[in-house]
Formats: structure tokens, C-alpha cells, sequence
């Protein structure tokens, strides 16, 4: 898949995305970022969904809106109206087609990582898809069942140590993961009790998962989700996915923890993952432009390195010489009135006229209007 154009989708009144190697999604709430995300799973994944819903025992009688209901999540079932076109490259795809046919053998090709990940955790263990409400959306309760498998299977007999965790990340990421987001503390499968469970060892003391500091609980899901994409010493991935799709990864953390999210990223990128994500930290967008910058004026990857702060080793060089082979789209979900337009901004620069482009969606429209304010008061005399 290369490119979806859509018309009446939700509150996305047209949108026309061409993927990039890394395609962001920037604008304010409920203007269809995490809408246009699931259905990028659903394009790419529509068989395996259709099977895992009728493991699970859901049925939606062949009517559209059950399955919508059953996909998208409760309320949702306006979301795909009469009046909703959906063409991938250049084909058209229509829901009826999706649920109607037998499912197939198809693998998944979309690691989907939600917005509410948080909540796959219940007392430290992630939930199983069947203990969600029907309701629920179809995206949280697959990644919570993957979380569930992972730690049964690659933590539930051997190992109890999930981060830090040599199997699955360098040592470069693991090192800023650690500094900041867990400091000195490790994050383990306890097995003691009564039931299983995630704790976080601070010296000795074990934390419960509800004990943890926000970031730490929103962070802790998401690095699950990436280890089966991340296998040790850079191997292909064994799962045949090939998307990663993320919403807002930043949710949480503080600035110093997001440069690791990057590290992150940028790693997928270097295995070969195609990577959609929807967020709201600038640092994100500020990355991208930073890349695109440098690459254009063809700078050396030592720049790249120092802006990363990491040591220039043959691994770190590697990964600077990789992205900067990789292309970035960013697209800005602009509302007007009650819909919602979807514009390409993905030269990200400063001096266009337009300001969707020159604030990056509006990231860096209020550090822009700060020193536009107090450089307003310098000259008037006011400083």
C-alpha cells in the first residue's frame, strides 16, 4: 500500500496520503488521526481481524454497522456512511467486501500500538481479548491478547527480567530507555504470588503496576509491543509484520524520554519497518525536519549522531546512514467548521506562507507566538 484517498470518513471530510518509510499525523483531538490509523490496520489486515473476531465468538449478522460497532468501537457506527469513498492505490475498497468473504490465511502485517494501551493492563497483567466489552475497540483488545501472549510465552517459563533486556534491544537503547524513563529501577514478571503479574524493582522493592508513575505505565505496554518487531542483533522480524503503526508514543513521558522514543523509531526504520504514527510532541516533527534538512544539503551522519547524542560507532553510523535513505510524509488534520480536511505538510518548512506548514500543525504555534510577543515588548520598550 502506497497511498489511501478518502472522502466522509468520521469528521475527515477528504484526506489523500501518500506513506512515506515514516508517515506522522499531527493536528488537535477528535479530528480522525487515531480513525484513519485503524483503518490502515483494517486495509491491511482485514482477514486476520475478520478471523480473530469469529475465534473470539463475535458475529455481526453480515450488517455493516455490527461490524463497525465490533471494529471501530462502540458509538462508531456513523463512521462509514453512504456517502464514504475509500480507494487504495488507486483501487477501491468497500467494507461490504471485507466481512463478507471467508477469511483467509493471511498473517497480520500491522503492528497496531493504541492511544488507550494504558488500560491492556489490569493489576500489572494484560487482559485477554475476551474480557473487554464487546464495545471495545477492536485495536485495544488485539494488542492487549499480543501483550498477554508475549509474556506467557517469552517470559512465562525462562526469564522473569522484562527491561532491561538484552534479547531484544541494543545496547545504545536500552542505556537511554533505562536513564529515562525506569533510572535505576527494572521492570520484572513477579510469579511469587498468588497470580502473575508486572512489577517494578526499585533495589529490592517491588512496585505494583498502579504504584508507577504515569509515563512509566504508559511507556511499559509500548516497549512490549516493540520487542517482537525488535529481535536481538537485528534479525528480520519473525512475524512477517511489516507496519507499525503507533498512536501518540509520547503520551506520558517527559522530553528526555522522548529522545529514547526516538532511538525507538528510528531503529524500526533501520529493520526495514514502514512507520505511521499520530502525535502531539513537536520533537517528533522536529526530528523529521532535522533529517530532511540535513540530507538535503547532503551532511554527514556524524550531524545526525550529535543530535541524537550518540557515540559515532560503526552500529550508530549504520543507523544514520540508513534513515537518511528513508523518506518522511506528515500530513496536518485541519479543522474547518465540522470537517475535517487533511493537508500534506511534509516539507515542514519554516518560511512557507502557509501557516500549517511553517507551525507543523500547529506544534510550534505557541513557542512561535511567545517570542513574537516578547520580541514585541523588547522594541516597544515595555524589557
Amino acid at each position: 500500500m502506497e497511498r489511501i484517498h478518502l472522502t466522509s470518513l468520521g469528521p475527515i471530510s477528504e484526506a489523500d496520503i501518500t506513506f512515506g518509510d515514516m508517515t506522522v499525523f499531527v493536528g488537535e483531538q477528535a479530528s480522525g488521526k487515531s480513525l484513519l490509523l485503524q483503518l490502515v490496520k483494517l486495509i491491511l489486515d482485514a482477514d486476520p481481524i475478520v478471523r480473530t473476531l469469529k475465534t473470539h465468538g463475535f458475529d455481526w449478522h453480515k450488517k455493516p454497522a455490527e461490524f463497525l460497532y465490533l471494529y471501530f468501537g462502540e458509538g462508531m457506527e456513523s463512521t462509514w456512511s453512504d456517502a464514504t469513498q475509500v480507494a487504495v492505490d488507486e483501487q477501491e475498497f468497500a467494507l461490504e467486501r471485507v466481512f463478507a468473504r471467508k477469511s483467509r490465511r493471511k498473517a497480520e502485517s500491522v503492528c497496531l500500538i493504541p492511544a488507550q494501551r494504558v488500560v491492556t493492563l489490569k493489576d500489572g497483567w494484560p487482559r485477554c481479548f475476551t474480557d473487554y466489552a464487546s464495545g471495545a475497540p477492536y485495536a485495544v483488545k488485539r494488542f492487549s491478547e499480543q501483550l498477554r501472549l508475549l509474556l506467557d510465552m517469552d517470559f512465562g517459563r525462562g526469564d522473569r527480567l522484562i527491561f532491561p533486556q538484552s534479547r531484544f534491544l541494543n545496547q545504545t537503547i536500552r542505556n537511554a530507555v533505562g536513564e529515562s524513563v525506569f533510572g535505576r529501577a527494572q521492570v520484572k514478571l513477579d510469579r511469587e504470588g498468588l497470580r502473575k503479574r508486572i512489577v517494578l524493582d526499585v533495589a529490592g522493592n517491588c512496585l505494583p503496576f498502579m504504584a508507577w508513575s504515569s509515563g512509566q505505565r504508559e511507556f511499559t505496554p509500548l516497549l512490549m509491543g516493540l520487542y517482537s518487531l525488535m529481535p536481538a542483533r537485528g534479525e528480520a522480524n519473525k512475524n512477517q509484520r511489516n507496519w507499525v503503526v503507533i498512536e501518540e508514543p509520547e503520551a506520558g513521558l517527559h522530553p528526555k524520554a522522548v529522545s529514547a522514543l526516538l532511538l525507538l523509531l528510528l531503529e524500526l526504520l533501520k529493520r526495514g519497518y514502514r512507520i505511521v504514527v499520530s502525535t502531539h510532541a513537536s520533537q517528533i516533527v522536529e526530528l523529521i525536519w532535522a533529517i530532511q534538512f540535513l540530507a538535503e544539503g547532503s551532511a554527514g551522519p556524524k550531524w545526525l549522531l550529535k543530535l541524537l547524542g550518540l557515540k559515532p560507532d560503526p552500529g550508530s553510523k549504520k543507523l544514520a546512514e540508513t534513515v537518511f535513505e528513508k523518506t518522511f510524509k506528515t500530513y496536518y488534520f485541519s479543522p474547518a467548521d465540522e470537517a475535517v480536511p487533511v493537508k500534506d505538510i511534509s516539507t515542514l518548512d519554516p518560511d512557507d506562507t502557509d501557516d500549517a506548514v511553517s507551525d507543523w500543525g500547529g506544534l510550534t504555534l505557541y513557542s512561535s507566538r511567545v517570542f513574537e510577543i516578547i520580541a514585541q515588548a523588547i522594541k516597544e520598550g515595555e524589557l
